[in-house]
């Protein structure tokens, strides 16, 4: 079964924010490397993720979301960049059967852009940062392009051809990553 969960950056000043179609047996592990793609990020800094109410379970990061989502009430907060807290609510909007002929996962939508990693939210009161964005299908097309990259590489599993050692050893080593400017 297929999810496509509305994922909403709190606290911005206006909409951002991104329905991400996924498989229901997708980890909160692999979920947040959806959600850094999503908003253009780069897991520099630590996330969480816990529900919106409180419950009796907690989140791990090896869960399935289909155990902890089943509907619109199951609110998940996924919190980036603790500093900055960077909160962004996830609700399901709908399950469906996945399409042979598509990619998951993938940005069905798409509203406005997301302030860059290390931006602070007086960036954006101050008037320095400017989220808008009109071209909303543009937006939906680069995360696209980084989703597919992602399925690629393998959901939690690092890139093909690594073990694990050198996976993590490559992910510690700013010198061979490079930042591509963001997706627009």
């Amino acid at each position: 079964m297929m999810f496509e969960l509305r994922v909403t950056l709190l606290d911005v000043g206006i909409p951002v924010w991104r329905d991400i179609q996924l498989d229901d047996d997708t980890t909160f592990s692999d979920l947040h490397f959806i959600l850094q793609s999503a908003f253009n990020w780069s897991d520099l800094h630590p996330h969480t993720f816990r529900f919106a109410q409180p419950h009796k379970d907690a989140l791990a990061e090896t869960d399935r979301l289909r155990d902890h989502i089943q509907g619109k009430d199951d609110k998940i907060i996924y919190t980036y960049n603790m500093e900055e807290n960077w909160e962004h609510e996830i609700i399901l909007q709908k399950a469906f059967e996945a399409k042979a002929d598509v990619l998951y996962p993938r940005c069905a939508r798409a509203e406005n852009l997301a302030p860059e990693e290390d931006h602070t939210r007086l960036d954006i009161t101050d008037g320095t940062l400017d989220l808008a964005y009109k071209d909303s299908g543009e937006i939906a097309k680069a995360i696209n392009e980084e989703l597919a990259y992602l399925n690629v590489s393998g959901l939690g599993e690092g890139l093909p051809g690594l073990d694990e050692d050198e996976w993590v050893a490559l992910d510690d080593d700013e010198d061979e990553w490079e930042d591509d400017g963001g997706h627009l």
